[in-house]
């Protein structure tokens, strides 16, 4: 299985595999060493007594086979201390080449000759055979005892997580945002829990934000469609109903939804985006760069802009989102300001203030900065930026601050 516990187990026991076999491999080594220099610290003895009481050193050329039958060589091989010995009488102290399995020792006779004894090393690696196959039995006893305690260790480590991966399966979207248990689980686990936290709350925040903004827009739609429906029905049920009089209230509700709507297009139009990176900004330079921008506007309705301020100061935060937000509150000044007056831009270097002020117009018409969907508006672009709104009004004038 594809599992973090299955990966953690095979990982372990791959691991414990290796070191074990790299351990026993060290172990038999110097064990089967060991073993070859017992035996020929016996070959030596072997040789010295033989050459002792049983070599005859007058007949040097003589067969030596006799000597495996002696009572204290057969009593060697029988205790398998020494196998298949064989004796040698050579000229010089070199030991001849011998196979990989025999072993020899040589002595020095009186008569300047040299005693030679071998033995075959087969007993000794019959006998590590049986120790490597005890070895690696007690190993993966031992190994299965381990892996099991260590999945139920695992299994208990790992548990907060299954209960994290539940609370997620059972989150309701439209409840109450889930709370996610981390008292007993290790400091990654409670990191990520709180990580899944944080998301789901902002999550819920956000939908909280989504709900009362819809729920605000079908408030303040709800009234230009009603009063559209019954201008269409009291026209359809008055035919001499002066057309060009319906016509035009019911553009103006028309225009009215198209605000609204319009609106609600701003909050995701002016989202900062993740590609988007911070940049200082001189406030009065994209000012000046905002207010040619929106010219056209300006002489639609023969309207001025008035810029006071003394010194500029510089912003740190997204220059693209941050004109997005200044245009937008401008666009609507012009736009419900009356005709031929003036719109006033004070900033304040002490502050990090941006003030704009439009003269209220009397005609009936709703106002983006009048409304509580605008002002909501206006609020929900600010925050992207961690600006502050503060909206201000006298008897005549109406402000609008953005705040750092």
């Amino acid at each position: 299985m594809n599992t973090l516990k299955s990966k953690i187990i095979a990982f372990f026991l791959v691991t414990a595999f290796l070191i074990f076999s790299t351990l026993a491999v060290l172990i038999l080594k110097m064990e089967r060493q060991d073993r070859i220099e017992d035996l020929s610290a016996l070959l030596y003895h072997v040789s010295s007594e033989i050459s002792t009481e049983y070599l005859d050193l007058s007949n040097p050329s003589a067969d030596l086979r006799y000597l495996q039958g002696i009572d204290y060589i057969r009593t060697l091989s029988v205790d398998n201390a020494i196998s298949n010995p064989r004796f040698k009488i050579i000229l010089t102290p070199k030991v001849p080449k011998l196979p990989s399995d025999r072993i020899a020792v040589v002595t020095k006779l009186k008569n300047g000759t040299f005693f030679m004894v071998s033995s075959d090393t087969r007993l000794i690696d019959k006998s590590l055979g049986h120790l490597t196959v005890k070895l690696y039995l007690s190993f993966f006893g031992a190994l299965s005892l381990l892996s099991f305690l260590f999945y139920i260790v695992l299994r208990k480590l790992l548990e907060p997580m299954e209960e994290l991966v539940r609370a997620c399966d059972a989150i309701d979207i439209n409840g109450h945002p889930e709370k996610f248990p981390v008292s007993s689980a290790s400091v990654e686990i409670q990191r990520l829990a709180w990580a899944l936290q944080s998301l789901v709350n902002k999550v819920a925040f956000f939908r909280n934000k989504e709900r009362e903004m819809f729920k605000e827009a079908a408030h303040q739609i709800k009234t230009p469609m009603a009063i559209l429906k019954a201008r269409l029905d009291q026209y359809a049920l008055e035919p001499a109903a002066d057309k060009e009089k319906f016509l035009i209230q019911a553009n103006g509700d028309i225009a009215k939804l198209l605000k609204y709507l319009k609106e609600l297009l701003l909050v995701h139009q002016s989202q900062v985006s993740q590609d988007e990176s911070r940049e200082s900004i001189d406030v009065a330079d994209l000012i000046a760069d905002v207010t040619a921008y929106a010219a056209p506007l300006l002489q639609r309705k023969q309207q001025s802009i008035i810029l006071e301020t003394e010194a500029t100061f510089i912003l740190t935060t997204y220059r693209h989102s941050l004109t997005k937000l200044v245009l937008t509150v401008l666009e609507n000044c012009i736009n419900h300001a009356p005709a031929n007056s003036s719109i006033t831009i004070t900033l304040s270097a002490s502050e990090s203030r941006i003030t704009f002020g439009n003269q209220i117009s009397m005609e009936e018409s709703p106002a983006l900065f009048n409304s509580n969907l605008g002002l909501k508006i206006i609020r929900e672009l600010s925050s992207f930026l961690d600006i502050t709104v503060r909206v201000e009004s006298n008897e005549d004038t109406f402000f609008l601050s953005l705040m750092k």
